[in-house]
């Protein structure tokens, strides 16, 4: 008798299934090169937007309890603004006012006398100007901004390109946790999940992170020198060396916190008590709509006689017209009208018309309403018929600087901590200053130029004023210097003078020009001119209808 022998099919082989879990845990984020442009840019999207529709119920609880929901406080915010041009214009409007001028000064007592001494500043002042030169500050600083008036708090690392540019990397709030002050400011804590996330490359992070990842998933356990017990009271530039599960403390030579409103370590949002008017923008909406639907509707209502009392009617409906020839008569007055007139008739008495007036001031009311709430002016946002004061305007704008140049403070920590790791032996101190309207830019600049006129001669407060860093307002009087640009300078011709005499005539001598002064200079009539910040509404109007010109005056 033949034994046949039956051979079992093998469907997977252990090396299959390990195959398919080392493709599972690379394609989950798990360690590994798997990488498309798809997951990195979900990656980058997921880094700081993170919206959540907010609805009356949801905004009164996370109100009522803020401690235990700013993270969806902050989701909120990132949805108005998405969705509430209000709320992004404000942000904007105060992101966008901020200049970022600045100066610097050395702190550290030094006998300049001396060449030895002058040699050393002179090396040190090189390193200062360049840090400012490959550091975009205004750039970078201006994307914090948005996001402390977003989310209350930026949390970031430092870099250096191989090129030698500094730049701020962001890191995602949402793995992020403060958990201290020092003197400059806050310290925080990262969350090493955050490279576990699908299209995350720990390769575009600073090295910092790479040793942290290795200490704790890198052999697979935590034992021996690779394991560091959290102890948050470590020095400041030292906290690199705590962690406590996959939380790292990240030292402040390589993180940067900074909060907009630093006597509170919870993250809320600043305009948070705005959000209860936010909330109610598409119901406002919905209620100018319906207002203007009915102020566009109109409506033509007939009576139907009825038969006369006396008249012995027969009939269900003592009506004196059928419904069948009613509704034929209704048919032809409405192919004669359009359709956004209504026509109806009824079998009642003393019918009134009702007519429907045009409320379009509801939702623009509300819009300013809701953003006067904010403490800005609206006037200085989004224009209207309403009259501005010029008073009022510059206060309120006063106020709106006040507000933000406070975040100067913090930056002036962060940008001299930075310049004095770099310096040799002479501390800086630099400080940012101004706002990017010319009435400020004007002031600075005139204050600037008043000490000037005393001997005071302060170049970086001038170079500030005019939205320039010191060292390339020197450069470029150095290049105006070394390429004779005075001597580029041409006079005008005779031919040109001539013309300029017919645009402009020569007055003729003081003794037969009554407008001439004893001096021979034009005389000037009336009180002295106010700067605009002076100036009262009247004068505003004076100027720009130019009124006073014929009395002698200017525009």
């Amino acid at each position: 008798m033949v034994e046949k022998t039956q051979t079992e099919e093998v469907l997977l082989t252990e090396q299959d299934v390990w195959d398919v879990i080392s493709f599972a845990r690379n394609y989950a984020g798990y360690g590994g090169p798997l990488m498309s442009p798809d997951m990195i840019n979900q990656s980058l999207k997921d880094l700081n937007l993170n919206p959540m529709a907010a609805t009356e119920t949801t905004l009164l609880k996370a109100m009522a309890d803020p401690k235990s929901h700013e993270k969806q406080l902050r989701e909120m915010s990132q949805s108005f603004e998405l969705t509430s041009m209000v709320y992004k214009r404000l942000i904007s409007y105060l992101t966008n006012m901020l200049s970022f001028d600045i100066t610097y000064s050395r702190i550290t007592p030094l006998d300049l006398s001396k060449s030895s001494n002058k040699k050393i500043y002179e090396k040190d002042l090189a390193v200062v100007e360049e840090f400012l030169d490959n550091f975009e500050y205004r750039r970078e600083l201006s994307i914090v901004v948005r996001e402390m008036l977003r989310n209350d708090a930026y949390f970031g690392c430092v870099r250096q390109t191989e090129t030698g540019k500094w730049l701020l990397q962001e890191l995602s709030p949402d793995f992020c946790e403060i958990t201290g002050r020092w003197e400059g400011g806050f310290v925080f804590d990262f969350n090493m999940e955050w490279f576990l996330q699908p299209g995350v490359d720990i390769d575009l992070y600073p090295d910092f992170f790479k040793k942290k990842y290795k200490e704790i998933w890198g052999t697979g356990k935590r034992s021996g020198s690779t394991y560091k017990t959290y102890n948050p009271s470590l020095p400041p530039e030292l906290r690199g060396n705590s962690q406590w599960a996959n939380w790292v403390s990240v030292p402040v030579d390589l993180g940067v916190c900074f909060k907009l409103s630093p006597e509170i370590a919870t993250r809320l949002p600043y305009f948070a008590p705005l959000f209860n008017d936010l909330v109610l923008q598409g119901l406002m909406r919905n209620l100018q709509k319906n207002a203007s639907m009915a102020a566009a509707s109109k409506m033509i209502i007939g009576e139907v006689p009825l038969l006369n009392k006396e008249t012995k009617a027969t009939v269900k409906d003592s009506i004196a017209v059928s419904p069948e020839l009613l509704g034929k008569f209704m048919a032809l007055m409405r192919s004669a009208i359009s359709e956004a007139i209504k026509v109806a008739s009824a079998p009642l008495q003393e019918i009134e018309a009702i007519s429907f007036d045009a409320e379009n001031e509801i939702y623009d009311s509300y819009l300013r309403t809701a953003l006067a709430t904010s403490g800005a002016n609206t006037n200085l946002i989004f224009s209207s018929s309403i009259k501005p004061n010029a008073i009022e305007t510059q206060l309120s704008l006063n106020v709106d600087e006040q507000m933000m140049t406070a975040v100067y403070d913090d930056f002036n920590i962060f940008m001299s901590y930075m310049v004095n790791r770099l310096t040799s032996k002479c501390d800086f101190s630099l400080v940012f200053e101004g706002t990017d309207f010319s009435i400020n830019r004007e002031a600075r600049l005139g204050t600037a130029m008043q000490l000037f006129n005393v001997g005071i001669v302060l170049p970086q407060k001038i170079a500030a004023a005019i939205g320039m860093k010191p060292a390339e307002l020197r450069r470029h009087m150095e290049e105006a210097q070394l390429n004779d640009f005075m001597s580029m300078l041409t006079p005008p011709s005779i031919e040109q003078a001539k013309q300029m005499n017919v645009v402009n005539p020569v007055l003729p001598p003081a003794g037969d020009n009554p407008s001439l002064d004893e001096e021979g200079k034009p005389k000037v009539g009336g009180r002295p001119r106010k700067s605009t910040t002076e100036i009262s509404d009247e004068g505003v109007q004076t100027r720009t209808e130019g009124t006073n010109i014929g009395r002698g005056g200017k525009i």
